[in-house]
């Protein structure tokens, strides 16, 4: 099956199943070596064609993405969510990085504060 032949299958399912077909779904779907251009080609050509060629070509082809997308994606699905993970880590990380360091400063500015009441405290007295 060509790549275009895999956009098309893939975007019919979709469609079947009751979704419309984008970029995204379509890529989730089919072999991820096949080029963005050839995404959009397959989806521009699945979207000029009419209502009952799909549902037919949807018939047709679809227990075959079924089964490259079970026996390729599932390895490629774990290694994809682990590299996710790692990338959520280090942005919360980051975040908490960020939040401690205006915690700090705004506890510095709070204690400058009730040095400068006490000061004025201190002053309102004396007068």
């Amino acid at each position: 099956m060509s790549p275009i032949d895999q956009v098309l299958a893939a975007a019919c399912a979709l469609d079947a199943s009751g979704k419309t077909p984008s970029l995204a779904l379509i890529k989730s779907r089919v072999d991820n070596k096949i080029p963005m251009p050839i995404l959009i080609q397959g989806l521009q050509q699945f979207k000029s064609i009419p209502k009952a060629e799909r549902e037919r070509l949807a018939a047709q082809s679809q227990h075959v993405i079924e089964e490259t997308h079970t026996a390729e994606a599932s390895p490629l699905t774990v290694a994809t969510l682990a590299q996710q993970l790692a990338q959520l880590q280090q942005g919360i990380e980051q975040a908490l990085a960020l939040k401690n360091n205006e915690i700090m400063q705004l506890t510095n500015e709070l204690i400058e504060l009730k040095h400068r009441v006490n000061q004025l405290e201190l002053q309102g007295k004396s007068v």
